[in-house]
């Protein structure tokens, strides 16, 4: 299904009954990155799940993006879809997003859920991001399809599942280029870290103990930025812990939401 939103078109699912609950993907993916969380999700909300703008089945406009821009993308969906308030879970990108819509339409948020996550990157890494952009413009995602694949999942699973870790690198080598760079370049900009203190929703962080670009050390500055947020580490995950360690990520996230629905 799509909507026009924030003026763009947008894909979007919905599965289940109760509460929202709200998933944004990581840079490069779309919806079906979720796939293996949402029926036990489903069992206990009405899920909303979508594909950002340059993205999937969403309109790819020429870059470059804002993560202002992409909440405010989710906030239109929102509107669109007459839900007033939602739990929101974002990893990487979504995480991102997230965490702008908390601060920027706070009475929306029922709960945050930041998985694998930044809340702004150095100069270093924002200098990557731009290099990916011209990259990605330039030759392409199949050149950068297997470097990701490497940061998303360890080297083990890799090994021990080769038709999801194929999937998974399939998706972003199909990713289309312009809505991947334009992307990359509203992460470069991303940087929320002095006004964590604003959010004030209940928080969970989940980060994977191996994760490479979101480490846990940037974890915890979220978790400690946040009034009252809490942190758990992902075991034996890389940086798409929900594909890693699905089962461990779906019990730590229906439990945290389960506690939040419940003081909604």
């Amino acid at each position: 299904m799509k909507v026009s939103a924030n003026g763009a078109s947008i894909h979007y699912a919905v599965e289940g009954h109760g509460p929202w609950v709200t998933l944004a993907h990581p840079l490069g993916a779309d919806l079906t990155i979720w796939d293996d969380l949402v029926p036990e999700l489903a069992a206990h909300f009405q899920v909303l799940r979508y594909d950002s703008r340059g993205h999937g089945r969403s309109d790819v406009p020429t870059g470059p993006y804002t993560i202002e821009q992409l909440a405010a993308d989710a906030t239109a969906l929102l509107n669109s879809l007459e839900i007033p308030r939602t739990h929101f879970v974002g990893i990487s990108m979504g995480g991102a997003v997230a965490q702008q819509v908390a601060l920027d339409a706070p009475e929306r948020i029922a709960s945050l859920t930041l998985i694998d996550t930044t809340a702004g990157y150095d100069d270093a890494d924002a200098k990557v991001f731009r290099q990916r952009a011209r990259q990605a413009r330039e030759h392409g995602m199949k050149a950068l399809a297997n470097g990701t694949l490497e940061r998303w999942l360890g080297e083990r699973f890799r090994k021990r599942h080769p038709e999801a870790s194929e999937r998974i690198r399939a998706l972003v080598a199909k990713a289309h280029p312009e809505g991947f760079a334009a992307a990359c370049e509203a992460l470069a900009a991303f940087d929320v870290r002095a006004r964590l203190s604003e959010i004030d929703a209940p928080t969970l962080v989940l980060v994977g103990e191996n994760d490479p670009s979101t480490p846990p050390a940037v974890a915890r500055r979220i978790a400690s930025g946040i009034a009252g947020a809490r942190l758990e580490i992902v075991p034996d995950a890389a940086h798409l812990s929900i594909v890693e360690q699905k089962q461990f990520v779906t019990n730590a996230l229906a439990t945290f939401l389960l506690g939040a629905a419940s003081n909604v």
